[in-house]
């Protein structure tokens, strides 16, 4: 308490030592040897100058009380926010308003009624000029004391989004994500309605209109959109889910709206791409196009190939199927059987017998694998366009995780008999995968090697031998 007390007085130094010199040299005065020597006239207004003398350094401390005991309790009772420097400023021109008119009255004897009657007709002039400003004043002192937003919260006033870094007594300062300065006066803010983004908290509900086909289901729309937030691993574990509704009907196809919770406008551009990111690679997979107004006739051309469907897209995607023709691909296809596995129902157990290789066509998939004391642990995710099980297929490998679907999803199945076909017709396709396989495999195996020296590669020859036989005696076929 000493200490602190001992600071104060240090900080007041310079007017408190103006103040006393002032009040000796009043005291003193008429036994002040050089006095005496002056003229009348001329000890009258060094008198007077003393006298206010005392009133300004008496202004400037009760100013400087304020900002070092008052201002510092009200942040520290207000939870560490800081006064708004608008009515820091508030408060000391009314302090010098009020010494100044308390000074006429007293020092320099003038009648406040003729100083309030002047002063008024005075103000009403200035007003009706600066009646703007005026206006902006009374508004900050407004938004002071309602606080409906603070240093730092996003707000969005006259369709400008900002930060609001200052905030005088005439206007806010809002710093745009695109890092350009805004000035708001007042007055728009207090007249508007405005959103503020950060609060009650940074969490805020965003809203996307997303266009899609006619033949689009409602199931289908729900599992292209709500997956697109789902895979986005910030987006999906916030506590307060997502949703989906129709907004509209044009010429284009139906307007789907789209509602998630962002966690902060400050990077609404980047999580906004992410979900348009996520939503095109969903309506692509799933074989749709995005619709374009009807009477409006486009030819769009495939990267891959016009006659390619979304299954044979995906299948080209693979590493381990992208080597094969467009008429590999078409047999692969056509036997596939598409369909809807509900949430929380396994698709593949680890550990169990497979034949099967997968597409996600829509929805989100988790992948989890047992430890050791029973239990499962989640070590990813398979988002649309994504193939798995291809080990299965194509050697009959039991499955190396358990893939359980985290909302409805619609997958692709190609079975034993679809690839059997296949290599019937294509012997030398098996050779092709057995390459590829084992590639694959040795990659995984350079890659465990790089933190265990001992570990000892295969050659690829012989590993792609090892592969082709696994094939050829999963199918059956003749050495």
């Amino acid at each position: 308490m000493g200490a602190a007390l001992a600071r104060l007085v240090w900080r007041l130094g310079m007017p408190l030592a103006l103040l006393t010199l002032s009040i000796i040299a009043r005291t003193q005065w008429d036994q002040a040897p050089f006095v005496a020597k002056l003229d009348g006239s001329l000890q009258d207004k060094l008198e007077l100058s003393l006298v206010v003398l005392q009133w300004m350094v008496g202004g400037w401390l009760i100013n400087k009380g304020f900002a070092l005991i008052v201002w510092p309790l009200a942040t520290r009772r207000n939870g560490g926010a800081p006064v708004p420097k608008m009515l820091m400023d508030l408060v000391a021109l009314m302090v010098w308003l009020t010494l100044a008119v308390t000074m006429a009255a007293v020092v320099f004897d003038q009648s406040l009624t003729a100083l309030l009657a002047t002063s008024t007709v005075t103000l009403g002039v200035i007003g009706f000029a600066v009646r703007e400003l005026i206006s902006d004043f009374f508004a900050g002192i407004a938004l002071s004391i309602e606080k409906p937003f603070a240093i730092g919260d996003w707000i969005e006033v006259d369709a400008v989004a900002g930060k609001v870094v200052d905030m005088t007594w005439r206007a806010v300062r809002l710093l745009t994500t695109d890092e350009v300065t805004i000035i708001v006066p007042n007055g728009n803010i207090a007249a508007e309605t405005f959103r503020n983004y950060s609060r009650p908290d940074t969490w805020f509900r965003d809203e996307l209109l997303i266009p899609l086909p006619f033949e689009v289901t409602p199931q289908q729309g729900q599992r292209i959109l709500l997956s697109a937030v789902t895979q986005i691993p910030e987006l999906a574990a916030h506590h307060r889910t997502s949703s989906v509704s129709i907004a509209e009907y044009d010429d284009r196809g139906v307007i789907w709206r789209l509602l998630y919770w962002a966690p902060d406008f400050g990077r609404l551009s980047s999580i906004r791409f992410a979900v348009h990111t996520n939503i095109l690679r969903n309506v692509h997979m799933s074989g749709l196009r995005m619709p374009v107004p009807m009477e409006e006739i486009r030819v769009m051309r495939s990267s891959l190939g016009a006659e390619l469907s979304s299954i044979e897209r995906m299948l080209k995607t693979s590493p381990v199927f992208s080597a094969l023709s467009e008429d590999d691909l078409a047999i692969l296809a056509r036997t596939a059987e598409q369909r809807v596995v509900p949430m929380g129902k396994p698709i593949l157990h680890q550990g169990a017998p497979g034949s099967s290789l997968f597409l996600l066509n829509e929805g989100l998939l988790c992948v989890s694998v047992a430890t050791a004391d029973g239990s499962h642990t989640q070590v990813g995710q398979i988002a649309p366009g994504h193939v798995f099980g291809e080990m299965s297929l194509l050697t009959g490998a039991p499955c190396g995780a358990t893939v359980i679907p985290a909302m409805d999803s619609l997958i692709t199945e190609i079975g034993k008999d679809s690839m059997a076909e296949l290599l019937n017709r294509r012997p030398l396709v098996a050779e092709t995968l057995s390459r590829i396989l084992a590639e694959r495999q040795g990659q995984t195996a350079a890659r465990m090697a790089a933190g265990q020296d001992s570990m000892e590669i295969g050659d690829d020859q012989g590993a792609a031998r090892q592969m082709l036989g696994r094939i050829r005696a999963f199918f059956n076929m003749p050495g």
